[in-house]
């Protein structure tokens, strides 16, 4: 195998990162899936495969962590609101409240979630979430 990588494997790369099976994958590529399993043997193919998913959840994580700090800030602001009645902001508090109680943190559950990865990548070691 050629150590550069062609279009349809980096597509390939792309579409195993995000998740796709390799059964979509191969039909969408016009390719077979023994081709598949044997681009998956390359290490070249794999360390690309594991940097797109590692930006993958990266992203996803400053996703989360973008959401939840807005979420905040117009809760916060709705509740500073002079115009809004207290019933409304006592129901608001209260119905925010009701969804955090006993979740965790979505920024630390996305960062042990990325954590978990690089971990299980780099030294094999399933940390057991």
């Amino acid at each position: 195998m050629s150590t550069k990588l062609n279009e349809n494997q980096l597509i390939a790369i792309h579409l195993i990162a995000t998740g796709v099976k390799a059964s979509v994958i191969s039909k969408q590529l016009g390719i077979r899936e023994e081709t598949l399993s044997r681009w998956r043997q390359n290490d070249k193919f794999n360390e690309a495969v594991e940097s797109a998913t590692e930006r993958i959840l990266t992203e996803i994580v400053d996703t989360h962590k973008n959401l939840l700090i807005t979420s905040q800030k117009i809760i916060a602001d709705a509740l500073n609101d002079e115009e809004l009645d207290v019933f409304n902001k006592a129901n608001l508090a209260l119905r925010f409240l009701s969804l955090m109680k006993g979740k965790e943190d979505i920024e630390k559950k996305s960062s042990d979630n990325l954590n978990h990865y690089v971990h299980t990548k780099d030294f094999g070691i399933n940390v057991g979430m």
